[in-house]
């Protein structure tokens, strides 16, 4: 396919420049096979560009070819805007619908996804001039460049000789160098004797000295200048726009003839006022730091409705704006102005109000977002209550500003968004799709979780009527239902869409792609849910192999599929494989998020479980109280992750005889338990049987009591008869009363529950079959000594 140059320009230079290295071009042919990465370097003038066209035109085929050549537009060389055009190329060339994040800490998550999902093809990235990205590290390798290349892909940058390279070499990058020099003395003679002998060619190269691109003949006679005394040597025209020959004549030009960072913003003010399009005005605007001008220009209607199909480039306009708060205060009294006026149609004062919200999301601005979205749609229901634009401006408000704090109303506003849509808009309508979406996820976050999977499985309907029933764009619509399902305890419904997911991600040769991955892993969690854990070990380690080969094996990517294959090899009793595999995870995730994140500390949690059980205790109590402190620092004390680790740790001191070292533990977490969940939740029934029976083991049969036949109750009725933890809790409560001299009422207790089960197929649980044993053996104990 050709090249993607929506951003990035071809690399192309006139007959008379610099030629390429033919022996430097035959080498990149040969060297650029699947998951390597080459750096061309060598000094500047030395054919690099030329070298690396060739290159694109005479190399391999590839299905997927991308170029982002840095110094043409400055805007644009930085790792946030190299790796959303990229991002957004290969959403093109995939043809998927998904929206980009427009921060550049979501896109450098993102980015490999992004590039596992193109894995299966076989896929070209060139970045000319990566030296030029601001941000790159010189002093090391930048951090922003994909550490790791899936199967398919191949990435070739250049730069010029120096510390870039060579920390690039030793991160595993095969450095290429031309091994030229300069070849520019003509041109560079050209421009010189221009400079010296022509103001008005002077006039002109000043000019084009702070336009990377060029500037078009339109512009030029705005501003009154006459080019046409220029040398061919030093200017040529490609796809009419004016520029110099080479960009090191370019920067000759700028040192020579720019005073400094103001004579610059100068320049660019003058071509500000002669260029027209919106979006080109605002950028030489913020080239001349033209402030005042460039926030009237951005807050105006037209640049606001602008956003909507460019808004990482828009966002990046405002962000530029040093001056933050006068930003915001102009862009909230706009929206104001808007309102009062009353003089925007509907449709378009709801779009603007949807944008503004978001310019002052990206502001860290919150507050002022919520203010803007609340007194839109309030104007919007005086003026016109049932129509697409108070839909439109409803949903909005509803998923960012309501969700979490007013869940009820957003579900509300949600279910009224929808209908309207379907009534205006028709229920297929991308519009529609998307209020019916985000009511589902609202239900399920809600814990309505029978009106979510109503409202998944209608969106599932609605996407086979229009694509089929194997069709990728299911993917998402099956793994939320199957999701919602599953947390309703629906585990043999949900079986059928995640295999379905399995299914359709790998048809059609797709069997290396991220949303396989998911797939198989959401399979394998259902069935470890379900207590089949070989299935979910073979779909967990699949899982695990294909990520792996994805991501690589430093990504946290890789590390939760170790994890989830960790922990159906726990179930499965194979604790040195398990232990592997949580170690890993605890490697990859300590060196990719952090010592101190949640993630890392679930891996260390269960690792120290692990532990536990094949008597490494030392070890064991070592990383669940690290696990512990992660868990206060990053979640907080008063949360289920907190307690669960304590309560582990609680467990472990306890079955080490170190009861004075355990009460306390288990009493702080019942105490939090009844604080989130009140009594009756089975993580509250749990602490308190597992407090009983550490007051048993200690002799205080007086407080121990109480708590079992309390946990006893109350975990049947929520678990249950033959549930393990009800199991457990009642046999210690028996084995308590026959130790006190009470073995008529141990026989009575453990009589009655298993008479209650009888007739029925879990009378054949092992669990049940445990307290039959425990009956048995205290029966015929009494038998003996009645």
């Amino acid at each position: 396919m050709p090249l993607s140059d929506r951003f990035c320009p071809a690399l192309s230079w006139p007959p008379a420049s610099i030629e390429p290295a033919a022996n430097v071009v035959e080498h990149l042919c040969r060297s650029a096979t699947e998951g390597r990465r080459l750096l061309l370097t060598g000094p500047a003038g030395s054919g690099r560009a030329t070298t690396l066209e060739a290159f694109t035109q005479a190399g391999p085929a590839f299905d997927f070819r991308h170029l982002h050549c840095a110094g043409r537009a400055p805007e644009e060389d930085t790792p946030a805007a190299v790796i959303h055009h990229l991002l957004a190329a290969i959403r093109a060339h995939l043809d998927a619908p998904d929206a980009l994040p427009i921060d550049e800490a979501g896109l450098r998550e993102a980015l490999p996804g992004w590039l596992a999902r193109i894995a299966h093809q076989r896929a070209l990235i060139v970045i000319h001039q990566l030296d030029r990205i601001t941000g790159t590290d010189l002093t090391g390798e930048p951090d922003w460049l994909p550490a790791y290349l899936p199967p398919g892909l191949t990435l070739v940058a250049s730069a010029e000789r120096g510390l870039l390279p060579e920390r690039l070499r030793e991160a595993g990058w095969e450095v290429v160098d031309m091994n030229r020099a300069p070849a520019l003395d003509q041109p560079s003679e050209a421009l010189a004797r221009c400079i010296a002998n022509d103001e008005a060619a002077v006039a002109t190269l000043r000019h084009l000295a702070v336009a990377p691109a060029g500037l078009g003949h339109a512009v030029l006679d705005a501003v009154g200048l006459d080019p046409s005394a220029l040398p061919g040597s030093v200017v040529h025209e490609a796809d009419g726009l004016l520029e110099f020959q080479h960009p090191v004549l370019r920067q000759h030009a700028y040192n020579q003839l720019i005073q400094g960072s103001a004579d610059a913003r100068a320049v660019a003010g003058r071509i500000a006022d002669a260029v027209a399009p919106p979006a080109e005005h605002c950028l030489w605007l913020a080239r001349a730091a033209d402030w005042p001008a460039l926030l009237e220009r951005l807050s105006e209607p037209t640049a606001l409705l602008a956003w909507r199909d460019a808004p990482f480039d828009w966002q990046r306009l405002w962000l530029e704006i040093p001056a933050r708060d006068t930003a915001v205060s102009h862009l909230f009294n706009q929206a104001k102005r808007w309102r009062e006026a009353g003089e925007m149609a509907t449709e378009q004062l709801a779009e603007c109000h949807v944008i503004a919200g978001r310019i002052l999301d990206a502001l860290d601005s919150a507050d002022a977002a919520r203010a803007v979205r609340s007194a839109g749609l309030k104007a919007l229901a005086r003026q016109a209550p049932d129509s697409p634009g108070w839909a439109m401006l409803a949903h909005h408000h509803a998923t960012t500003d309501l969700a979490d704090d007013r869940p009820d109303e957003a579900t509300r506003q949600l279910r009224q968004a929808l209908a309207i849509r379907e009534g205006t808009l028709g229920p297929s309508s991308a519009e529609a799709r998307a209020s019916r979406h985000a009511l589902a996820a609202a239900l399920e976050a809600n814990g309505q979780l029978d009106a979510a999977i109503g409202e998944y499985a209608a969106l599932v309907a609605e996407c086979e009527s229009r694509t089929g029933r194997d069709h990728p764009a299911l993917l998402p619509l099956l793994s939320n239902l199957g999701a919602a399902q599953r947390a309703a305890n629906q585990l043999e419904q949900a079986r059928g869409p995640f295999e379905r997911c399995v299914k359709i991600a790998g048809q059609g040769g797709r069997n290396k792609t991220p949303a396989l991955a998911a797939a198989l892993d959401n399979l394998g969690s259902l069935l470890y849910a379900g207590h089949d854990y070989a299935g979910a070990e073979a779909r967990y380690r699949e899982a695990f192999e294909l990520t792996q080969t994805l991501f690589g094996p430093g990504h946290a990517a890789t590390a939760a599929a170790l994890h989830n294959l960790g922990t159906a090899l726990d179930a499965l009793e194979q604790f040195q494989q398990a232990q592997r595999c949580f170690r890993r995870a605890v490697e990859i995730r300590t060196a990719a998020l952090g010592r101190e994140h949640a993630e890392t500390a679930t891996s260390l949690h269960n690792l120290a479980g692990v532990l536990d059980v094949i008597g490494q205790r030392d070890e064991a109590e070592t990383l669940y109280r690290e696990a512990i402190e992660i868990w206060r620092a990053v979640v907080g004390s008063d949360h289920p992750a907190t307690a669960t680790s304590i309560n582990n740790l609680a467990d472990l001191l306890r079955e080490q005889g170190r009861l004075n070292e355990a009460e306390p533990l288990y009493q702080e977490n019942l105490l939090l338990w009844r604080s989130l969940y009140g009594e009756d939740h089975p993580n509250t029934a749990m602490t308190a049987a597992e407090l009983g029976g550490l007051y048993a083991d200690a002799g205080r049969a007086d407080a121990a009591e109480p708590l079992l036949r309390d946990a006893v109750v109350r975990l049947e009725r929520m678990m249950g008869i033959d549930n393990g933890l009800h199991v457990d809790s009642l046999c210690r409560l028996a084995a308590m009363l026959r130790q006190q001299g009470r073995r008529d009422e141990a026989i009575a207790l453990l009589r009655n529950t298993y008479e209650r089960a009888a007739g029925t197929t879990k009378v054949l649980s092992p669990r049940l079959q445990k307290i039959r044993r425990h009956l048995d053996g205290l029966e015929k104990a009494a038998g003996g000594n009645p």
